[in-house]
């Protein structure tokens, strides 16, 4: 029995084992670089997947309106009961009665039915013609709006894993901080016990201390807002834990900003151009589809009828007769006169063609300008960037020598915290600039159409 027990122990302990194996597997900690951030984003994002589904759409519509010059076939089936024929009077001198009076007759069989199948083909339409040359059109401008909605994503993807990074270096920036003025603090301490400071020194370090440590619950909060609001930009469910395999100072050390300047701007190449270009190739194709309507079109019908009728219902004895029947016929319509109406429509769409070309002309002096605007900005960003990274280091080694100075009792604690604040204060304009560096890449990268 004990023997039993002692297995039945065992058994239990791998079941609770393994259930809380499988309790991990469940929430798998997903790590991404950008770029898989960027990739992950582009299969999962809704926007995303709404706009591959305006491109199936697109699909469909197309066929909707090629299908509409392909042969269209029909049946129909029709059975009447004439319950009651219709009387009708007819002269008695036509059967040899009496002049001038008239005889009731019934026509007609009480059973009727017919079956007939028909079919259509559109023979000539320039409507139609043009219409599928604008469906292909269509189909081509869901697509480069799909583009363009990809390109949006890797942009907003880049800002919010930059946010997230940024939020952490500043958690580090802030902890480390905190562990220094704990270890200042400390040591002013003690040389307030044995006299060398006053209590005020004490006092000032520690009123610091509590601040940065406000600073660090804030700066944690931050972090978690921040991978929440990437988290869902990628798709992801907000539980599930990620984590970021790339840092602040990996990503600025793969800049070069040469390399980053050195390809000239080609306005076609830019998603936004080129959808307007696809924009204006729809207008005008409206407006040959308009003028289209001037031409004739050809329509061709053939029936084939069946017709049965009966005193009794016996449509389906053979031996009983269906009398067949065929029509081929063709419908030519030509236009003659509108009052009007098909010449405004036509002068309509020019002008939509016309407004067409001038938004094409706007956006690609807009996208020159903004391109120009883009490497300006990257340009400064950069020279920012290295201009706060020296202030850092100046500021650093100020901080260093005053902490030793404070220790020796060569400075006081409020030149202390004022140096201390400004170290923070470089160090955050640092990150700062570092994030504006990247955000600049990023935004002179998408309007090079390089994202």
């Amino acid at each position: 029995m004990k023997h039993f027990f002692s297995k039945y122990s065992i058994i239990v302990i791998i079941w609770i084992v393994g259930l809380f194996a499988s309790a991990q597997e469940e929430t798998p900690v997903r790590s991404f670089t950008l770029k898989e951030a960027q990739e992950f984003a582009i299969e999962n994002n809704l926007n995303i997947s709404n706009a591959r589904l305006d491109v199936e759409h697109a699909e469909k519509v197309i066929w909707e309106n090629t299908s509409v010059g392909l042969p269209q076939v029909n049946s129909s089936i029709n059975y009447n009961n004439n319950l009651n024929l219709t009387t009708s009077l007819l002269p008695a001198e036509i059967f040899g009665g009496t002049e001038g009076e008239m005889i009731e007759v019934q026509f007609g069989t009480q059973h009727n039915a017919t079956a007939s199948i028909s079919a259509s083909q559109l023979v000539f339409s320039g409507p139609y013609i043009v219409g599928l040359q604008a469906a292909n059109i269509f189909k081509k401008s869901t697509e480069q709006s799909l583009v363009k909605k990809e390109i949006e994503i890797k942009e907003l993807i880049a800002q919010n894993y930059y946010l997230a990074l940024l939020a952490e270096e500043s958690y580090i920036i802030i902890d480390s901080n905190v562990q220094n003025i704990s270890k200042t603090l400390y040591e002013t301490q003690k040389m307030y016990e044995k006299g060398f400071v006053e209590e005020t020194d004490v006092d000032q370090i520690r009123v610091s201390l509590i601040s940065l440590r406000n600073s660090l619950r804030s700066a944690q909060t931050q972090i978690e807002v921040a991978y929440k609001l990437l988290k869902y930009q990628l798709g992801i469910n907000l539980s599930t834990e990620i984590l970021l395999s790339e840092n602040l100072n990996d990503v600025i050390q793969e800049i070069n900003m040469e390399q980053t300047l050195i390809d000239p701007f080609i306005v076609n190449n830019h998603i936004d151009f080129q959808l307007l270009q696809t924009q204006e190739k729809l207008a005008q194709l409206q407006l040959k589809r308009t003028k289209s309507e001037y031409l004739p079109s050809l329509n061709a019908v053939y029936n084939n009828n069946w017709s049965a009728m009966r005193n009794q219902f016996d449509f389906f004895d053979s031996d009983e007769t269906w009398y067949y029947s065929s029509m081929l016929g063709f419908t030519l319509n030509i236009p003659i006169f509108s009052s009007g109406s098909r010449k405004a429509r036509v002068s309509e769409k020019r002008i939509e063609y016309e407004k067409a070309g001038n938004v094409k002309k706007l956006m690609e002096d807009g996208l020159m300008l903004e391109n120009q605007q883009a490497r300006s900005d990257f340009v400064s960003a950069y020279e920012k960037y290295l201009s706060e990274k020296e202030n850092v280091i100046i500021s650093n080694k100020i901080l260093e020598r005053t902490r030793i100075k404070v220790r020796e009792g060569l400075a006081s604690s409020l030149d202390f915290t004022q140096i201390n604040n400004q170290y923070l204060t470089t160090e955050s304009n640092y990150i700062s600039a570092m994030v504006e560096l990247l955000n600049a890449k990023i935004r002179l990268d998408k309007a090079m159409n390089r994202l």
